[in-house]
């Protein structure tokens, strides 16, 4: 009899200890969406779109950084261009945000020129050098915006995803040339040298990151 009641004790305290855990396990948000889908590439939403890696061969990611941007247009070819050329552009963005976040975090914020040079001019310059990038994969859906559900007016266009991939070794190459290009064009000696130091070791930093660069909005 008292080996039943511990028994029975036993199982109650383990049920209750699951029923907490299962009472702890976060629920599934929902949002609500102001359009309604009509039409899309695939039936499900690509998990790179959130998780870049996700969008190759695991053979393939150790060698390789991945980036990913979107557009949106009435016309679905334009709308997948479109975010072919953005997701690209978003290299030279997060190389140019990377070097600038660097640069403030070795010098306390540093020289004003340098900063003014890396805020306006560092990402289109760096641009030049993203060379040998390629479009892995793109997503697009047609959606049907409407005012009923939130809707600023009621239109109908395409939401377009790119995935583009570089390797490594190409980044690091970018990186290198945007910070030379950055150095050499510093006409004081003095923050020359300063600058040349703090980002001494940026294009390895940068090129081993396993997650993207959060890009400041006046970059984008």
């Amino acid at each position: 009899m008292k080996k039943l009641l511990l028994i029975t004790t036993a199982f109650a305290l383990v049920s209750c200890g699951s029923s907490e855990k299962k009472a702890e396990e976060p629920t599934p948000r929902q949002f609500a969406k102001d359009y309604t889908l009509l039409d899309a590439s695939s039936g499900l939403v690509p998990e790179w779109i959130e998780n870049p890696t996700k969008g190759d061969k695991s053979s393939e990611i150790k060698k390789n950084r991945y980036f990913v941007n979107e557009s949106s247009n009435v016309q679905k070819r334009l709308c997948v261009r479109s975010a072919e050329a953005r997701a690209t552009a978003r290299i030279a963005q997060e190389i140019a945000q990377f070097m600038k976040n660097s640069y403030a975090e070795a010098t306390q914020n540093g020289d004003d020129e340098v900063n003014e040079y890396m805020q306006e001019q560092l990402a289109t310059e760096a641009q030049a050098f993203v060379v040998g990038s390629s479009v892995l994969k793109t997503y697009w859906e047609k959606r049907a915006y409407k005012e009923a559900l939130g809707a600023e007016e009621d239109k109908t266009e395409y939401n377009c995803f790119a995935l583009v991939k570089m390797s490594k070794k190409n980044l690091e190459k970018a990186v290198i040339s945007a910070r030379k290009k950055l150095v050499e064009g510093i006409e004081s000696p003095e923050v020359k040298k300063k600058t040349d130091v703090a980002l001494a070791d940026v294009a390895a930093k940068f090129t081993e990151l396993d997650k993207k660069v959060e890009v400041e909005s006046s970059e984008e």
